[in-house]
């Protein structure tokens, strides 16, 4: 408490007095915007993160099983054991095809899903008596509602006249697919298992999708089941490397440009520092006379700028984590209909307001303590600087 009417008198110097540094005041602005803008910046761009990866796995779900043959016995057992879990899950036999409408040819991800599971929520609603197909993918073939289309098998083969050809199968078109996503909307589509199974000549299914939140200790029960031949269990992340790679890229690129541009700030905050010790300096040698030590003096210069460094860098985080609640209730306004995401999505964590409060206060503190040793040097003696002022 002794140490606040000097913080008191440099508060007041800073922010009241006619004779103020304008840069260490700038400065402190610079420090307020790198703290909020940080905070706003990696709210929107998690929320952005996490609706893509919600509606990702809403499609794909957080798991994968993948055997290459399973009895009817071990598949049973598996199917029991998610049942009695409560995990959300539908088994299907994906193949690979391509698919013909008229003269238009395109490649395509066939999931045949087995209509007895619990249909996942995005194709809940959907047509299942023929082909439900991504918008955009119909889009390519020129497709419309009701129009046969043909699904070409390339892997499996039928001979006609000593020559061997594709196998395929005729379907009409009975649903669409928007999930805005570009690579489900562009490349896969869904029907019947047996649909599938009549197109292969092969009975069963070769994988099961599982969504949400599913515990390690499920996973570890699922995995003890025998089969046939070994499965695996795939994760969402393990599925979709490459994504989870670039998310993370992205982060970390957006977080090195924003600390190249704190630097500036940083040359604002040392040169302010300077000028404004060397304009206090008379005042300190009044608290000096008055009988505090110059030790004390000098430390008591550095823990101000760390005070206000400190308190700076939290207002700039409250003044962010209300600019973000304020886009989350009312972001819908801002954009167009044309965007994915209508609503402004906000995502923050903990981490999130860490690195937003860290980053600054870091910068802040590494150059402050620079300008504060070359401050220290340059005054080591204030005997001396009373005898050159006399």
């Amino acid at each position: 408490m002794r140490s606040w009417p000097f913080f008191n008198y440099f508060f007041h110097y800073v922010l009241k007095a006619k004779t103020r540094q304008r840069l260490l005041f700038i400065a402190v602005v610079g420090l307020f915007l790198s703290a909020f803008s940080l905070l706003v910046i990696q709210g929107i761009m998690g929320g952005l993160q996490k609706g893509l990866i919600a509606r990702s796995k809403n499609v794909h779900g957080s798991h994968l099983i993948v055997f290459q043959e399973i009895t009817s016995e071990s598949l049973r057992d598996l199917k029991d054991v998610l049942r009695k879990e409560a995990v959300p899950f539908y088994s299907e036999l994906e193949v690979e095809v391509m698919i013909k409408y008229k003269n238009f040819v395109a490649p395509a991800k066939l999931h045949g899903i087995d209509l007895e599971d619990e249909r996942p929520s995005f194709l809940s609603e959907k047509d299942f008596t023929g082909l439900v197909m991504g918008s955009e993918l119909a889009s390519k073939i020129k497709a419309q509602f009701l129009d046969d289309v043909q699904v070409i098998a390339p892997g499996v083969t039928d001979s006609l006249m000593g020559e061997e050809v594709p196998r395929f199968i005729s379907e009409n078109l009975s649903d669409y697919l928007h999930s805005e996503l570009s690579e489900v909307d562009d490349l896969e589509m869904w029907s019947r298992s047996t649909m599938v199974q009549n197109l292969l000549r092969k009975n069963g299914i070769n994988q099961i999708r599982l969504f949400g939140d599913i515990p390690q200790n499920i996973l570890d029960k699922i995995s003890k089941i025998e089969t046939v031949t070994p499965f695996r269990i795939l994760s969402w992340e393990k599925m979709n490397e490459s994504l989870v790679w670039s998310l993370n890229l992205e982060t970390k690129v957006m977080l090195f440009l924003f600390i190249s541009m704190s630097l500036l700030v940083a040359i604002a905050i040392t040169s302010g520092l300077l000028i404004f010790y060397s304009k206090i300096i008379k005042d300190l040698m009044s608290f000096w006379i008055l009988g505090m030590s110059q030790k004390k003096l000098v430390n008591l210069c550095f823990r101000f700028t760390l005070i206000l460094s400190g308190i700076t860098v939290i207002v700039g985080g409250i003044f962010g984590h209300i600019t973000l609640k304020l886009l989350e209730r009312f972001g819908h306004e801002l954009m167009p209909d044309i965007f994915v995401e209508r609503q402004l999505p906000v995502h923050l964590d903990f981490s999130h307001i860490v690195i937003s409060l860290f980053i600054p206060f870091s910068i802040s503190l590494i150059f402050s303590y620079f300008s504060f040793v070359n401050f220290r040097k340059e005054n080591q003696s204030f005997v001396s600087i009373v005898r050159s002022l006399g």
